[in-house]
C-alpha cells in the first residue's frame, strides 16, 4: 500500500514532450521560411547609370565578366544553359525575375543573347544591373 506522499512525488513529472514538438516546430518552420541568397560568383565593375533605381531582391542572378563569360551560382555556364536554369527557377517560383549583373567592358551581343535565353525561359522581368551616378 502507498502512501499519499509517494502519489503527490508521482504526479510532479512534468511532461516536456509537447515543448519539444513546438520547438522542432518552429525549427522546420524558420527553415523552410529562410530566403537563402544567391550570388553569381563574380564582382564585376558595374557602369554607372543616372536612372540607376534599387529594384529589391530578384531569385535569378546571372553574371557576365568582361571576358564574356557567363557565371550563374558560382559557376560557368554557357549561353545554351542559361534557358535550363531559368525554367528551373520559373518553376521553383513562377513569380521569378531575373537580373543580369555586368561588366561595362563585358560584350553586348552576350548580353542580349542571355535576355533572349531569359524570356525564352518564361521570365519577363529583366535588369540590367547599374551603379547610381555618385554626386
Amino acid at each position: 500500500m502507498t502512501s499519499r506522499r509517494e502519489k503527490q512525488v508521482d504526479e510532479m513529472d512534468i511532461n516536456i514532450t509537447p515543448m519539444l514538438d513546438i520547438v522542432f516546430i518552429m525549427l522546420i518552420f524558420f527553415i523552410v521560411t529562410t530566403s537563402f541568397v544567391r550570388e553569381t560568383g563574380i564582382d564585376p565593375h558595374r557602369p554607372v547609370a543616372e536612372t540607376a533605381t534599387d529594384q529589391g531582391h530578384a531569385n535569378i542572378l546571372i553574371g557576365i565578366d568582361s571576358d564574356g563569360q557567363i557565371w550563374v551560382n558560382r559557376q560557368i555556364v554557357q549561353v545554351g544553359e542559361v534557358r535550363q536554369l531559368v525554367e528551373s527557377a520559373v518553376n521553383e517560383n513562377p513569380e521569378s525575375s531575373a537580373v543580369l549583373i555586368t561588366d561595362e567592358e563585358a560584350p553586348t551581343g552576350i548580353m542580349l543573347d542571355i535576355m533572349d535565353q531569359v524570356r525564352l525561359g518564361g521570365v519577363a522581368n529583366i535588369a540590367v544591373a547599374a551603379q547610381p551616378e555618385s554626386t
